[in-house]
């Protein structure tokens, strides 16, 4: 399978990037090729997402809440206020 190079706007927890950019330089590796293979690991277990019972409930209180917000508003705004 050849690489088509896509350029797309992925917001991430600046904390988790640096973290986790400081763990796959060990490998050799950056974040957009670890997006990639997790991508591809995903699709080819053709399996929902594990997401652990509180993540799911704030997803679900995020998709109820956001229909009634005056000016859009991101996740991790959304989760940050309900702390």
């Amino acid at each position: 399978m050849g690489v088509t190079k896509v350029r797309t706007n992925l917001y991430l927890n600046s904390e988790l990037k640096e973290a986790a950019q400081e763990k796959l330089d060990q490998y050799g590796m950056n974040l957009s090729s670890f997006v990639n293979v997790m991508l591809a690991k995903f699709l080819q277990k053709d399996v929902d997402m594990l997401l652990p019972p509180e993540t799911e409930a704030v997803l679900q209180d995020f998709e109820k809440e956001r229909k009634t917000f005056e000016e859009p508003i991101e996740l991790a705004q959304f989760i940050e206020e309900a702390r």
